[in-house]
């Protein structure tokens, strides 16, 4: 007999990509976004979309049910289709690059923040990787982190790039956010002359790191700053807004922090770098407890569970858009041999 397994959950979007893991597999997968449904949003905003296992849907696709022109009219098309959206990505090996090919740079802004001019279809939170850089090949090769996204361009948060050479071309790929050891080492952009140093990297460290957890610094001495390479330091504060982590090493004394010149950049030394070194705790022997770190966030762990499904965040994908409330299901069916030789599931 014929069974259907159903795993049903729900979240609150942020408008970024979310990974569902899959403990059971799947073979078909729905979602709603129960904000939008009963509304008359603006054009293409998805208000339900499904995908079907067994190669039946491309990768990075799936069917898109939309609204249109404001009304409730309900329209029907594929995100493998749409130009500015991404649909399903169903992962079943990892590590994995999520549905992403090599993309085109036009422009990046020397500026602090950094801004990227490109054509793209990239959710907000994304990490991409940046090479073949014109101008500004202090950054070639780095993965960073995406916010502000729209179809022309987006910000790059933790990039510091006042007083570098603009770059005029180069490309971008998306790379996984699953890691086979979680947390990995972080690219350092900037670091401050404080009593606390507070060093920017370019990807968001807080789903990564958490305050007490200790960091080990690798600083060539081409970017300055050479007093903190090897040093080991303790997490204070943690911002994701600004990229930022505080660390109690006094680096008033230091010299500065500052990229290499483009010429030497990035041949010619390897990148300014952090890395796990552990974790700060209190043993109370009366107690037998340990406090002063985050438990539950285990200093390394695998990222990689497979399989899952990863859903593109945006208005027009399945996450939906910040603030949207997307109900989500996965079903796994049981494969039935019948007497003509057909097979159901």
């Amino acid at each position: 007999m014929a069974f259907t397994l159903i795993t049903q959950g729900s979240f609150l979007s942020t408008g970024v990509g979310v990974k569902i893991n899959l403990p059971s597999s799947a073979d078909y997968f729905k979602t709603y976004n129960l904000t939008q449904m009963p509304l008359a949003p603006a054009t293409a905003v998805v208000v339900m979309a499904e995908w079907f296992g067994g190669s039946l849907i491309n990768p990075n696709s799936g069917l898109r049910w939309k609204k249109t022109n404001s009304t409730n009219a309900l329209n029907l098309d594929t995100f493998g289709t749409a130009t500015a959206s991404n649909g399903f990505t169903y992962v079943t090996t990892a590590p994995s690059i999520e549905a992403q090919a090599p993309n085109a740079i036009t422009a990046i802004t020397a500026a602090s923040p950094a801004v990227v001019s490109q054509t793209n279809t990239y959710s907000e939170g994304d990490i991409v990787r940046i090479y073949n850089t014109t101008g500004m090949l202090q950054y070639g090769g780095m993965a960073v982190q995406i916010s502000s996204v729209s179809g022309a361009g987006y910000t790059l948060t933790g990039i510091r790039a006042a007083g570098l050479t603009a770059g005029t071309a180069g490309f971008t790929r998306r790379v996984s956010k699953a890691a086979a050891v979680d947390p990995e080492y972080l690219f350092v952009t900037e670091i401050t002359k404080a009593v606390q140093a507070v060093v920017r990297t370019s990807i968001d460290p807080t789903p990564f790191y958490v305050v007490g957890m200790k960091i080990r610094f690798s600083v060539p001495g081409t970017y300055g700053m050479t007093e903190i390479n090897g040093l080991t330091g303790t997490i204070v504060a943690l911002s994701s807004a600004n990229y930022t982590m505080t660390v109690d090493i006094d680096s008033t004394s230091f010299t500065t922090f500052a990229f290499p010149l483009t010429t030497a950049s990035p041949t010619a030394q390897a990148f300014a770098t952090l890395a796990p070194a552990g974790a700060k705790t209190s043993f109370d022997p009366v107690t037998l407890v340990q406090t002063g770190y985050d438990f539950v966030k285990q200093p390394f762990h695998t990222g990689q569970f497979t399989p899952y499904m990863f859903l593109a965040g945006g208005a027009q994908s399945p996450a939906g858009a910040s603030g949207d409330s997307i109900l989500w299901q996965a079903f796994k069916m049981e494969a039935t041999q019948y007497g003509n030789g057909t097979t159901a599931v």
